[in-house]
């Protein structure tokens, strides 16, 4: 591996505790013969224009901060030839795509001889015109892990995104979308759909570890249909909070190449972000596209 490393850093991100020990982390390549470039984000600078205004090799770039950042990384590095292999300090909120692929926090890379890593590859979506990472979704509580206050998941645990979410129900909008996955063609009124490459989205746990392969180039695709009455959504909260997803309410397909059409506009949010609205998304899985590097064996 080339010793020339890039860390991107969200000075935001982690109540900016970060700060204090990147050139901690810095030093500990330095002794291991490696050249490092600390670049910061800015309000108007993203990792994405950090990367198109890197001129120096780029062979290994760290990103510090969370799965927005990432995004903002993925968009800019699926436009190079020659991509360098990515790491990641999550330092986000969820961190659901670190919680897949094992990434720790910033101790390993503080204390141990990157020696001691392997590389994995991972697939990345196509949403129309943008990259994501690991999930895009739309419906009902995509932004409750995000506007759920820590204090409250203090005391309450997991039950703190129950709280929040049923503060949502009277909000919730159901969708008719036709679902086109690989060729099979599904038509029905749902409240939340997702396309995703990992064991979890927004903190919840949609699958096992086991049946997630991040680079087998297919996505798990999750509708959850509209119930017929109000209170059935209180039975959905349940379901998605204790992880009983074995019911009528809940459909789960996979597929590489997935195109959705609604009648309405859909909200989107992609890696916990912003997506846009849009009536008709194209989603396509770039198989093995990059490579991460993740503390554990040789590379």
């Amino acid at each position: 591996m080339n010793k020339n490393i890039l860390i991107i850093v969200n000075p935001n991100a982690g109540k900016g505790k970060v700060q204090k020990k990147i050139h901690k982390i810095a030093n500990n390549f330095s002794k291991q013969d490696y050249v490092v470039d600390i670049i910061y984000t800015k309000k108007n600078y993203s990792a994405k224009d950090i990367i198109q205004d890197y001129k120096g090799p780029l062979q290994l770039v760290i990103c510090c901060g969370g799965d927005g950042t990432l995004n903002d990384l993925i968009n800019a590095v699926m436009l190079l030839e020659n991509k360098p292999k990515i790491s990641f300090i999550p330092l986000g909120t969820m961190n659901d795509f670190a919680n897949t692929i094992q990434l720790f926090k910033h101790r390993f890379f503080m204390r141990n001889n990157m020696k001691n890593c392997k590389t994995i590859k991972a697939d990345i979506g196509k949403f129309n015109n943008k990259y994501f990472n690991y999930v895009c979704a739309f419906g009902a509580f995509t932004m409750v892990p995000y506007v759920t206050k820590q204090s409250l998941k203090k005391v309450f645990g997991k039950l703190a995104y129950f709280i929040v979410g049923v503060r949502y129900i009277a909000k919730i909008k159901a969708y008719n979308v036709k679902i086109d996955v690989d060729g099979k063609i599904i038509k029905d009124n749902v409240i939340y759909g997702s396309i995703s490459n990992s064991k979890s989205i927004g903190g919840f746990q949609w699958f096992r570890k086991r049946d997630i392969d991040i680079a087998d180039g297919k996505y798990e695709v999750v509708l959850v249909r509209n119930p017929k009455y109000k209170i059935g959504m209180i039975a959905i909260v349940f379901n998605i909070l204790f992880k009983q997803y074995n019911n009528k309410n809940f459909l789960y397909l996979q597929g590489s190449n997935i195109k959705i059409n609604s009648s309405i506009n859909l909200k989107w949010t992609l890696d916990g972000e912003y997506g846009g609205r849009q009536k008709e998304v194209i989603i396509q899985n770039n198989k093995k596209a990059v490579e991460y590097v993740i503390p554990g064996f040789n590379i």
